[in-house]
């Protein structure tokens, strides 16, 4: 990620114009989508308790909206505060605790939108705000202080009079107070949502907006990028202006959005904003296309002298958006001139003219340029919508005020002009316009230049589908390296990947679609420094926050069931990392202590001759060390040891050595760990063995098997000495052996 570069007042030449692109990140991957709880519980076949709200006067919002002094943003709703307890919902079991459900119905809402204040919710509860129109439309889950963290929640305008409040509780008891105390719903009394209001074939929208002289923009295809990047803004309680995705000078993919100072000048209504793209006619003459809608944004900086505002929207942006180029400077008069809006909340239209003039045409002062139309004009909800130069089609001003409607085409319009609000004299929207602003840990845009961290939680980080972030840190030997990412999965979808080197293997990775993405990678060998990627898979870019923790795991081998071969010769051992299995010793093969072998090890070794085996660290280890020998199945605490010592004679250090009769491809388990708690490290262990002798029951090797083999071997009977097959034990088998082969070898 490149980090922000601030404009100064020197430097504003430097930024120049910006050119317009379209988006150049990866289409977006599909999704898991979230549903509304009563869905995910299949309880939505269940109706809501209700509380209703009357109509309101349409008649006297319609005198208020004319009496509105000017410039304003066209209202279409107005917020009706809800008065409400726990008491007016319903709770329903389900699993892992209890969902609270209300319904608040608006009487004759042509739309509405929930808005709730004083949120807190409680650890593990989420909350949908669900709007009930045809296609249901919803916000969530929202936990926590609501989306922005300030305590607020807002739900989607829509279509239909109803929304629904969602709330999940978990565990066994309710709740007896609600998690929010204010609760208002928008109450729409203007058409600005049927297909009816954006039909340009006559006069059908409300009350006379979005009229019958507007035109198509699919219907002139050389502004079909900026028909991608034209709005429909909706906000607070019930407002509606226009505005455009904005270009940074370094087409970093910021997803700015320009429009008028007096639609959107505060950070709550820029919270509040919901942004709908592509809502138009896709082709010549053809109906109105749905549109796609994302929802929240911060105000990045406003400037009231040239009534224009920059937004920065934090939700996923379309796959087929685009950045609108625009101009440091002041137009010449007679520009040709175009502007793409959304009059009356209507699909897009587009209207030709040229600037007349520079003038204080909407307030004090030269801050507006004046546009004549000589094809199609705005309407109130047109308010912040672009005016572009048609030589190359880029930004020079934001719709302020004007007297232009279908009924009086031959009015101008005025335009706040854009260089006034970039320039460092004026609103100094440069600093932000030259890229999107950064974190702290910047430059970390290759492996090469990766930013070295430690274990913790590092907040406030960015990510951009341009400009991917790279981290490196140390994983110890026998240490789990856990890597979590937490952001808004809906603001885009953040991936990660952990290498073993720059251009190395790939240890781990994080592809979800959820709101986390938690990577982990067991370090089972020496202590190695591992390179974090972290990239957007899709949308532009996302906040997020990043916590590394590192905790002690044991080796592949620490417990029997993980077992790993050991060879024939010398092989170095570790149980620094190892934990205690479970298994006892017996008393037989402790040299004092306690019976527990501490931070063990497992191995199999496999006998490639009948004879005896041998693993030894004698002399060769650097903890006091403990072997125990157990037949191929994992031992239980009543399985019998083959064979096991502790401080062998002769062997420094508390080193170890065992010996056992084996048979040509017989498996044992062999267990290696320490005499106490801290006995741990590094130790060399050798397992080798001696082939039994061509005549196996001659026990004392005289080279004939006489009465002096057969007394020693009813002497052991019945335990490994005397033993003749090799199966550890003398029993019948090894007798019948011996009287068989009687005689000289």
């Amino acid at each position: 990620m490149g980090a922000c570069s601030i404009a100064t007042a020197s430097a504003l030449g430097q930024i120049g114009d910006a050119d317009g692109h379209a988006k150049q990140s990866p289409s977006n991957p599909p999704k898991i989508v979230e549903v509304p709880l009563s869905e995910q519980f299949g309880v939505s076949f269940l109706p809501a308790p209700q509380i209703t709200l009357g109509p309101v006067d349409v008649a006297e919002l319609l005198i208020e909206d004319e009496q509105t002094p000017q410039p304003a943003p066209l209202r279409f709703a107005v917020p009706r505060e809800v008065p409400v307890s726990v008491a007016d919902g319903a709770w329903l079991p389900v699993a892992g605790g209890h969902l609270w459900r209300l319904s608040i119905v608006a009487e004759e809402a042509t739309c509405n939108r929930v808005h709730l204040t004083g949120l807190g919710l409680g650890d593990g509860e989420e909350l949908y705000l669900v709007t009930e129109s045809k296609d249901r439309a919803w916000v969530g889950p929202i936990t926590d202080d609501g989306q922005f963290d300030t305590g607020e929640a807002w739900g989607l305008f829509a279509v239909g009079t109803t929304s629904t409040i969602e709330w999940f509780v978990p565990g066994d008891e309710k709740a007896t107070s609600l998690p929010f105390t204010g609760l208002e719903m928008s109450h729409g009394y203007r058409d600005i949502f049927t297909e009816a209001s954006g039909d340009f074939g006559g006069d059908k929208g409300d009350g006379g907006i979005a009229g019958n002289c507007h035109n198509q923009p699919a219907c002139y295809t050389a502004w079909s990028n900026e028909s991608n990047a034209t709005l429909r803004l909706v906000f607070g309680g019930g407002y509606l202006c226009s505005g455009q995705l904005m270009a940074t000078t370094s087409a970093d993919e910021t997803p700015y959005v320009s429009t008028a100072n007096h639609c959107i000048s505060t950070q709550a209504n820029a919270n509040s904003a919901q942004y709908l793209f592509f809502y138009r006619a896709n082709t010549c003459g053809g109906g109105t296309a749905g549109g796609t809608t994302v929802t929240g944004g911060d105000l990045t900086d406003t400037y009231a002298t040239s009534d224009c505002s920059l937004l920065m929207i934090r939700a996923e942006i379309p796959a087929a958006a685009y950045w609108v180029g625009w101009l440091s400077t002041n137009q010449a008069n007679n520009s040709a001139s175009t502007c793409l809006h959304h009059p009356g909340g209507a699909p897009q239209a587009i209207s030709f003219g040229s600037k007349v003039a520079t003038n204080n045409y909407c307030g004090s002062g030269s801050y507006w340029s004046q546009v004549s139309w000589s094809n199609g004009i705005t309407e109130p909800g047109s308010s912040g919508s672009a005016m572009y130069r048609d030589s190359d089609r880029k930004l020079y001003g934001v719709l302020t005020c004007g007297s232009s409607s279908c009924s009086n085409p031959g009015a101008d319009d005025g335009y706040g002009r854009w260089d006034s609000a970039v320039s460092s004299s004026g609103g100094n929207f440069a600093a932000f316009l030259t890229a999107g602003t950064d974190d702290a840990q910047e430059q970390n845009d290759t492996c090469a230049t990766a930013k070295a961290v430690s274990s913790g939680t590092i907040s406030g980080l960015v990510c951009k589908s341009t400009d991917e972030d790279w981290y490196s840190f140390s994983v110890a030997g026998g240490t789990t390296a856990n890597i979590a990412l937490t952001f808004t999965d809906a603001n885009g979808d953040i991936d990660g990947q952990l290498y073993s080197s720059c251009g190395g293997t790939v240890l781990a990775s994080g592809v979800s679609h959820t709101n986390n993405e938690v990577l982990s990678w067991n370090n089972s060998g020496a202590s190695q420094t591992v390179f974090l990627r972290v990239y957007m898979y899709s949308d532009t870019r996302n906040d997020y926050s990043m916590t590394i923790t590192a905790t002690q795991s044991g080796p592949v081998n620490d417990e029997c069931s993980g077992a790993t071969a050991l060879p024939f010769g010398s092989t170095q051992v570790a149980t620094s990392s190892a934990t205690d299995s479970a298994i006892e010793l017996t008393g037989a093969c402790i040299d004092g202590g306690t019976t527990t072998m501490y931070k063990d090890v497992w191995h199999t070794v496999t006998a490639l001759f009948n004879g005896t085996m041998t693993v030894t660290n004698c002399g060769s280890s650097d903890f006091d060390s403990r072997i125990a020998v157990y037949g191929s199945t994992c031992p239980t605490s009543s399985t019998a040891v083959i064979a096991c010592d502790d401080d062998t004679a002769g062997c420094a250090g508390g080193s170890t050595s065992v010996t056992w009769n084996a048979s040509t491809g017989q498996q044992f388990l062999v267990r290696i760990g320490g005499k106490t708690s801290s006995a741990t490290g590094f130790t060399t262990v050798t397992v080798t063995g001696t082939p039994a002798p061509s005549c196996p029951a001659d026990i004392n090797g005289s080279g004939a098997i006489d009465g002096v083999d057969l007394g020693i071997l009813l002497s052991g009977w019945g335990t490994s000495t005397g033993d003749v097959n090799g199966d550890g034990i003398t029993d019948g088998v090894d007798l019948a052996s011996m009287l068989s082969s009687w005689g000289p070898c």
